[in-house]
């Protein structure tokens, strides 16, 4: 009899948990694509995607006969010269900073059940859906309060003063351009000299060096404006174009770009010139982690649980042709593996870089 009586206990006592299990499922996780927000309250959140940014540092040169360019092997024995009008477009650096965008295939539907009498769930979710907190009873009423989503602020550089495009001009006066070659050649021989002579003291007159310094630097800038007359101008500047990629599992190397010497950088495939291709390998630093397939993550409806996710590290290479731009190993999101957590008297707080728990506290 005493038998009966506790195994009846324990029936009842079964049924109850299984009653408040039932009306503590105050919500359901499925993939967005699964969803139907039309039909059910709910709302809508994701884990971060890692997006390279690839930052170019070009020298661009735009590059401007000189008007007696014809003349140069004769009366300066160099043939260095721009021999036309165009541009020309040089790699100089290359940079690769880390963004975390949210990922559509790492989107999800909450649907909101009708149970009453439970705990309490609060999501704290960024701006852009990226999720940051799951918090169950009074768990928001603790002092907490997430931090902000760090924001960087890139410092401009201030424009570098170009140099002109402009020669200097020289008094045709019904002159040919022979003529005003030969006296274009005649005028640099005399600066020179005269930097001669002042390094050499010739001028018997003591210089202070800052004096000295300015009146050479003078003569130099003067030479070398006669000398473009001949040799052209090449006006050079830097500039930065960004590339972003995203890493796919299945994609590991991508072309993201061209590059030639006379177009520049051009994003895609269509441009001309050297393709530059991204390439990201993961290390498998998770393949011990028994995670469920995306197909099975997409299918399946999880009862009082999110998705969070465990990034992996990739090695990341940047190559133009066969030539190795950059290289360095990173944390790629969408390279990790996805897991479910369980709110069940828990607090959850998510990196909202990499979508991965980082704090854990249950009541």
């Amino acid at each position: 009899m005493k038998n009966n009586k506790m195994n009846k206990c324990l029936a009842v006592l079964a049924f109850v948990f299984l009653m408040c299990g039932q009306a503590n499922a105050q919500f359901s996780t499925t993939f967005a694509k699964n969803a139907s927000p039309g039909q059910q309250a709910g709302f809508y959140y994701s884990l971060p995607q890692t997006v390279l940014q690839l930052d170019f540092l070009i020298e661009e040169s735009e590059l401007v006969e000189g008007p007696f360019s014809n003349y140069a092997s004769r009366y300066l024995g160099s043939a260095d010269m721009v021999e036309f009008d165009g541009k020309e477009y040089k790699i100089v650096d290359v940079t690769m900073h880390c963004n975390a965008d949210p990922d559509p295939n790492a989107t999800f539907f909450v649907a909101l059940g009708s149970g009453r009498g439970s705990a309490k769930v609060d999501f704290d979710i960024l701006p852009n859906g990226i999720i940051r907190s799951v918090s169950l009873g009074n768990a928001v009423d603790d002092g907490y309060q997430p931090a902000p989503a760090p924001t960087v602020e890139k410092p401009g550089a201030p424009e570098p003063k170009r140099a002109s495009s402009q020669f200097i001009n020289m008094a045709a006066s019904g002159k040919s351009t022979d003529q005003l070659a030969k006296e274009a050649a005649d005028k640099i021989e005399e600066i020179r000299k005269a930097k001669f002579n002042l390094l050499s003291g010739f001028y018997e007159v003591a210089y202070d060096k800052e004096t000295l310094d300015d009146m050479f630097q003078r003569l130099d800038e003067m030479e070398a404006e006669y000398v473009s007359l001949f040799s052209g101008k090449r006006i050079t500047k830097q500039v930065v174009k960004s590339v972003y990629v995203i890493p796919v599992k299945d994609i590991p190397t991508m072309t993201v770009a061209k590059f030639s010497e006379s177009e520049g950088l051009t994003i895609g495939t269509s441009g001309i010139g050297s393709p530059i291709t991204v390439q990201a390998l993961p290390l498998n630093n998770l393949g011990t982690v028994n995670a469920p397939s995306q197909s099975a993550i997409e299918s399946m409806t999880y009862e009082s649980k999110v998705i969070y996710r465990v990034p992996d590290m990739a090695n990341v290479k940047v190559m133009m042709g066969r030539n190795v731009l950059l290289e360095k190993r990173v944390g790629v999101n969408q390279l990790g593996q996805m897991l479910m957590a369980p709110v069940t008297n828990t607090r959850l707080i998510f990196n909202t870089e990499t979508g991965q728990i980082t704090n854990l506290r249950m009541y």
